[in-house]
């Protein structure tokens, strides 16, 4: 099982660089969105809703994204990092992971 990482911890240095396939993949999995919002339904109706207010929102919109690129063997989540990726940044920088 892959231990998570609650917001408060995040430092903009754990962001992989959008190249990074496979660390953006581990990444996307130090955040459960099924955990944290209770269920796949709630954890996918969230990241659909690409609100992005919070940093649990955006962890969440990756991590749902990755799980599925998993399944359809596509990388789809990497242009979801692509578009968070700033945002999350930014976020951090703030101080809006506490």
């Amino acid at each position: 099982m892959i231990k998570t990482i609650p917001n408060k911890e995040l430092k903009v240095e754990f962001l992989p660089s959008t190249e990074d396939r496979k660390n953006i993949f581990k990444f996307a999995m130090l955040f459960n969105g099924y955990e944290h919002y209770g269920s796949l339904e709630d954890a996918g109706k969230i990241a659909r809703a690409k609100s992005r207010e919070s940093i649990s929102e955006i962890r969440n919109e990756l991590f749902f994204s990755a799980r599925a690129s998993r399944h359809s063997d596509d990388d789809r989540y990497l242009d979801v990092y692509r578009e968070i990726l700033p945002i999350l940044k930014q976020k951090i920088e703030n101080g809006e992971n506490t």
